[in-house]
């Protein structure tokens, strides 16, 4: 895959004056970091694609996780090239093999996603794949990741305003990212999984975000093989979890955590 990447990052936040408001009465003046929001359009073979609302970095993994994470492509061969203007406001992606099955796309009615200005235009009609078992995750694997959240996090911990993911493979977190979607920090995640060459089905990723049926398919077009999340998941992304064979877990916390399709 050949990146052609002429984005400069900016800051992902900036300062605001406020004002807090207290129940006896006092006022007191606060500068608070508040987070800066970005736009990109995503092109696939000259079609638009998407456009995505985000935190304006690591603009190559979002973009490459959510083809992957959506079912656009199956591997990062797929991709030829990806182009990010020197703005970031526009990704241009080259897909080979376009027009077969794997890459067919159809248009979609306009779909959003629970960040208001996220739309997908066009819609892959490529079918989940269900692992051959579900993965092995021990205790420890979990309590790791819930207590690398609370140490780490530094954009939320200043505006308490992203999503966090994190990637964890042989015993350790060996990545994260911040946005302001859940779905991007998950995207952002998948697809440094796959620029990064680590097999997909060995790899446990944590999510900030409750999991809704989007992200459990998310996860299961990326063949992750267990998805954490410290909240909590919706009845039919277990349902979906557990005809796929995708270990999900829930509620995790330092403390303790909830399964609903672990290994046997």
């Amino acid at each position: 895959m050949k990146i052609n990447n002429l984005y400069r990052e900016k800051e992902n936040t900036e300062v605001r004056d406020s004002i807090i408001h207290k129940e006896n009465g006092e006022v007191e003046n606060l500068p608070y970091e508040l987070l800066n929001e970005h736009l990109i359009k995503v092109y696939i073979n000259e079609r638009e694609a998407m456009s995505l609302v985000c935190t304006g970095t690591n603009l190559v993994e979002l973009v490459v996780g959510r083809i992957i994470s959506e079912g656009i492509v199956k591997t990062i061969d797929d991709i030829e090239s990806i182009y990010i203007c020197e703005y970031g406001l526009r990704a241009k992606l080259i897909i080979k093999n376009y027009e077969n099955d794997a890459c067919k796309l159809k248009t979609s009615d306009d779909v959003t996603s629970c960040c208001q200005d996220n739309r997908t235009y066009l819609k892959s009609e490529s079918k989940l794949e269900k692992v051959n078992k579900v993965m092995e995750v021990s205790d420890k694997d979990v309590f790791n990741l819930a207590v690398a959240f609370n140490e780490d996090s530094k954009i939320h911990k200043m505006t308490s305003g992203t999503h966090a993911a994190y990637l964890y493979v042989d015993n350790k977190v060996v990545k994260s990212f911040e946005d302001i979607g859940r779905h991007n920090a998950l995207d952002k995640i998948i697809g440094y999984i796959y620029m990064n060459n680590y097999v997909p089905e060995k790899c446990i990723v944590f999510t900030t975000g409750r999991v809704p049926v989007d992200m459990a398919r998310k996860a299961i077009y990326s063949k992750i093989g267990c998805l954490v999340s410290k909240a909590v998941p919706t009845s039919d992304a277990v349902d979906l979890a557990k005809e796929y064979n995708l270990n999900l877990i829930c509620r995790a916390w330092r403390d303790s955590y909830q399964v609903f399709n672990q290994a046997k």
